[in-house]
């Protein structure tokens, strides 16, 4: 069974606290250390040699993110968890790019941080499962407003079908008895209001924003 050495970064004693008391109760955890500043945070990580740290992203006046990565630079290695009270897509993404291994928010369930570490993979990106619901209402909301902010005329709708269908501008020239360069023109102002650099994407977004439903 693989023995993990934790230590807690959060300037919320409320938090240090229970999530201490939640994690000393797991098989699997050996030992739990807490850090409310940067400065022994870093310190503590330093001196010894942790496995995992759970680490606030609002952490005082400092941006957990930044320490997450300065964590990682000197710890290749180091498992790291955001917490946070924040559930905007804005803050997941840039969490996520800034190497942390899990992303818990401080209103999850406590059983769920104990099944992700008793689990023991660590490879892959962890969300839990409120911060994915919350991932995916706000997708949602992106695409949908996305999809009201693009408007298309009839001719532009025909042609973008025809693309769909896997038709060539010759073969959309001819069936709209038009040029292949107003096609292309076409084609490029398409591109431009969907926001698509290729015909890979202008497909793609045409389809996941339901633009032609």
């Amino acid at each position: 069974m693989k023995k993990y050495k934790v230590l807690i970064g959060d300037d919320h004693e409320l938090i240090l606290n229970g999530l201490t008391d939640l994690l000393s109760k797991i098989e699997e955890v050996t030992q739990v250390d807490t850090a409310n500043s940067r400065t022994d945070l870093m310190k503590m990580a330093t001196v010894k040699k942790y496995d995992i740290v759970f680490l606030d992203i609002h952490f005082g006046k400092h941006d957990g993110r930044d320490i997450a990565l300065e964590l990682k630079n000197k710890y290749p290695n180091l498992v790291l968890v955001a917490l946070t009270s924040f559930d905007d897509k804005d803050t997941i993404q840039s969490t996520a790019n800034a190497g942390f291994n899990a992303f818990f928010l401080k209103s999850d369930d406590v059983a769920e941080i104990s099944k992700w570490i008793k689990a023991g993979d660590f490879e892959t990106m962890y969300l839990s499962v409120q911060t994915q619901n919350s991932y995916a209402h706000h997708t949602l909301m992106k695409d949908n407003k996305a999809k009201h902010s693009i408007h298309l005329t009839v001719r532009e709708k025909e042609i973008l079908r025809l693309i769909l269908d896997e038709h060539t501008t010759k073969q959309i020239a001819e069936k709209m008895f038009l040029s292949e360069k107003t096609i292309e023109n076409y084609r490029t102002n398409l591109m431009h209001k969907i926001d698509a650099t290729n015909l890979a994407g202008l497909v793609k977004k045409t389809i996941l924003l339901g633009l032609l439903n």
